[in-house]
C-alpha cells in the first residue's frame, strides 16, 4: 500500500477518552509507569475488531496484521 492510499481516521472525543482510559489502566499496571501510545492501542483494537468480524462473517476474507 502506497503512502497516498493511506488516509487518517478521525475519532470522536468519546473514543479518544476511552483510549486514554485504556492507556491509564495499562500505565497503572506497569511497574515502570509506562504505557502503549494511543496509536498502538487504537491499532490493536482495530485488529481485534477486524479479526472478530472475519470470524463472525466467514464469507469475508480480511487480511489482518499482527
Amino acid at each position: 500500500m502506497t503512502k497516498s492510499e493511506l488516509k487518517p481516521v478521525l475519532l470522536s472525543r468519546e473514543q479518544i477518552e476511552a483510549l486514554q482510559a485504556i492507556q491509564r489502566e495499562e500505565r497503572s499496571k506497569s511497574p515502570l509507569n509506562v504505557a502503549p501510545t494511543i496509536h498502538v492501542i487504537a491499532r490493536h483494537l482495530m485488529t481485534k475488531a477486524l479479526e472478530q468480524l472475519e470470524k463472525d462473517h466467514q464469507c469475508l476474507k480480511l487480511k489482518t496484521y499482527p
